[in-house]
């Protein structure tokens, strides 16, 4: 009985320590996106711009590349209807328009719900992270209903 026991906490232990690498992955997912949405709605606020450069280095290599894909294709008749207006917050974020950020929390594997208020109007968006080169990237940013990739992917003709 006694050496049940001991494997039963041994095994115990073991899982626990198998799911610490995960508790904290997800924990510094979702401080990674918090850290990012409150340094954005600061650069909308004051209404700053960024550089190409700049706006693209949050972003997965492939989100990267459809974005750029996107952009050669842009002067083509066939732009999707119902424009995102910005590219981190989706529609409505005109600017002068405020937007307050909610919580933030894990949702799901390699994803961070996102709550945003947006000129008095609540919405949540879902943010797909991945790991690129050491650091946490955006992988794509479900808008509720349209995503980041899905817009970019038909304005690339994809």
């Amino acid at each position: 009985m006694a050496q049940t026991l001991t494997r039963r906490a041994l095994l115990s232990a073991v899982a626990i320590l198998a799911a610490a690498p995960s508790v904290a992955q997800a924990d510094s997912a979702v401080a990674f996106v918090r850290d990012f949405y409150t340094r954005e709605i600061a650069r909308h606020a004051a209404n700053e711009g960024s550089s190409e450069p700049d706006f693209l280095a949050v972003f997965t290599a492939d989100a990267q590349r459809l974005w750029r894909a996107a952009q050669a294709n842009r002067n083509r008749a066939n732009e999707p209807a119902g424009p995102i207006l910005h590219a981190f917050f989706g529609q409505g974020a005109l600017p002068g328009r405020e937007i307050t950020l909610g919580a933030v929390a894990g949702s799901g594997r390699n994803a961070v719900s996102v709550a945003l208020t947006i000129q008095g109007n609540p919405r949540t968006l879902v943010v797909h992270i991945a790991r690129e080169g050491g650091a946490w990237r955006i992988a794509d940013i479900d808008y509720g209903g349209d995503s980041f990739v899905a817009y970019f992917r038909r304005r690339a003709g994809q």
